[in-house]
């Protein structure tokens, strides 16, 4: 489990988001916007 909270982190850090907490709640919300940057060649960013 740990190994999966950090790959999340990560994720969202390389992403650009500083608030942790709030982009986890925010990919909680919206399993399918999360889904597709993982498997986007290109992923954008909010």
């Amino acid at each position: 489990m740990a190994t999966l909270r950090n790959t999340s982190i990560g994720f969202h850090r390389t992403r650009g988001d500083t608030n942790i907490a709030r982009a986890t709640r925010r990919a909680n919300r919206r399993p399918h916007d999360l889904i597709t940057a993982v498997i986007s060649d290109n992923p954008t960013t909010q």
